[in-house]
């Protein structure tokens, strides 16, 4: 199972010389399996750069699932170079709407108004799906979902595929209780990304926003059994000297914590590998 982390940036992109190394781009993860299946989670303005690389290698089956339509999980869409091909077939899941509400959403932000080109000028076979069940299969993966506490509602995925585990979870305010289902959907996960947007002195102010602080994903990680856990969901205002401020605070917790998994920040171009024995790879 190869992860690879197209955007990492929270709320609203953030180009710039101080978020270079991290990237500015909103949230986009791409999984790919042996078998050829490629599972893109989210459409933020990183799913541009995977559109121009999946394009070059036509034609292109993906399967993309959002895990909820704040603009910044979805405004990348339009710039998806392969919904432009007619060699392509992209099939499009939401869990917490109905199938024609999704396609409005993402037909509406391509209105004349808002874009040149309208969601009907696209090429490409694209089919919208809802996941009625909590679980369904592509291909070797066994994606599973479990709601978020975030306003507006929202979904994370587990993906289960070849004994291995991945957990994408972002937007999500753990401060706002029912840990246990987190810590249940997340048990065992070879990876976890999880939203860490605040400092933990910041959720005060940011209460109900539908976002967690570093500490309170060490808790679930902790508690979960996790074996690596990846900060996700930055704040488009957070530097990347601040970043791995954050990162050298988890460290410090985790040391004194005794813990055993490790933890580091999500950048884009990272690429992580869930090797058979359980031991991410990251470059």
């Amino acid at each position: 199972m190869r992860v690879e982390i197209w955007g990492a940036r929270g709320s609203i992109a953030a180009p710039g010389e101080l978020t270079a190394r991290y990237g500015g781009n909103t949230a986009c993860v791409s999984v790919r399996f042996d078998s050829g299946e490629v599972l893109i989670l989210d459409a933020g303005t990183g799913i541009r750069r995977l559109g121009n690389v999946l394009a070059r290698q036509q034609p292109v089956t993906a399967h993309l699932f959002l895990s909820h339509c704040h603009w910044d999980h979805i405004q990348g869409f339009p710039f998806f170079k392969p919904a432009y091909l007619a060699s392509t077939r992209l099939r499009i899941y939401s869990h917490h709407m109905p199938r024609q509400q999704l396609r409005k959403t993402l037909t509406d932000q391509m209105v004349g108004a808002y874009f040149p080109l309208e969601f009907s000028g696209l090429s490409a076979s694209i089919e919208f799906v809802k996941m009625d069940e909590h679980s369904l299969r592509v291909g070797p993966a066994e994606i599973t979902a479990v709601e978020t506490n975030h306003p507006g509602g929202g979904v994370g995925f587990r993906i289960a595929a070849e004994g291995r585990v991945f957990v994408y979870l972002t937007d999500n305010e753990l401060a706002d209780g029912n840990h246990e289902r987190f810590i249940d959907f997340c048990r065992g996960a070879d990876l976890l990304i999880h939203d860490a947007q605040y400092l933990p002195e910041e959720l005060e102010s940011h209460q109900g926003w539908g976002h967690s602080s570093y500490l309170e994903v060490l808790d679930l990680a902790r508690a979960a059994g996790v074996r690596e856990v990846v900060l996700f969901h930055h704040d488009p205002d957070r530097t990347d000297a601040e970043v791995d401020a954050i990162v050298r605070a988890c460290h410090e917790e985790m040391r004194q914590r005794g813990d055993r998994f490790e933890c580091f920040a999500a950048s884009e171009g990272m690429v992580l590998t869930i090797l058979t024995a359980g031991e991410p790879d990251r470059a």
